[in-house]
């Protein structure tokens, strides 16, 4: 069973971004498939590599909608997604050290971080993008 489950609710009605968010879904329920059975080593660098890659794309793409929608939340918006760029980036270099237990604090990180960003910050741009045409 996949850890996380996209649900309408996590939507925030912009096709590129629930897409990008849908993928961020699958690379945890990567990771927490492949810790139960054993081989979340085998898969970390993996999930971190396409994890930073998200954020500088994903967040870049965000933040440049929401400016061209004048969307009044982006100052800490932005301030959220460098938060989580440097956890992200710290997570690769504790991992690149040999911290092999790593696997559980990124998952359950990642969790937690993602359930509140799209539901309670993420959302909160939708209105201003729908008014500018952005689906």
């Amino acid at each position: 069973m996949a850890l996380f489950e996209w649900k309408d609710e996590y939507s925030v009605s912009v096709t590129r971004f629930d897409g990008e968010h849908k993928k961020l879904f699958s690379l945890l329920n990567e990771l927490n498939e492949a810790m139960t059975r054993g081989q979340g080593r085998l898969v970390i660098s993996h999930v971190l590599q396409q994890l930073l890659a998200y954020t500088r794309e994903h967040f870049a793409a965000e933040e440049s909608a929401m400016r061209m929608a004048t969307f009044s939340g982006l100052a800490s918006h932005t301030a959220e997604h460098r938060l989580l760029t440097e956890k992200v980036e710290q997570f690769a270099a504790d991992y690149s050290k040999g911290n092999t237990a790593i696997t559980i604090d990124v998952l359950y990180f990642l969790r937690d971080w993602l359930q509140n960003h799209i539901l309670s910050t993420d959302r909160k741009y939708r209105e201003a993008l729908q008014e500018m045409g952005i689906h």
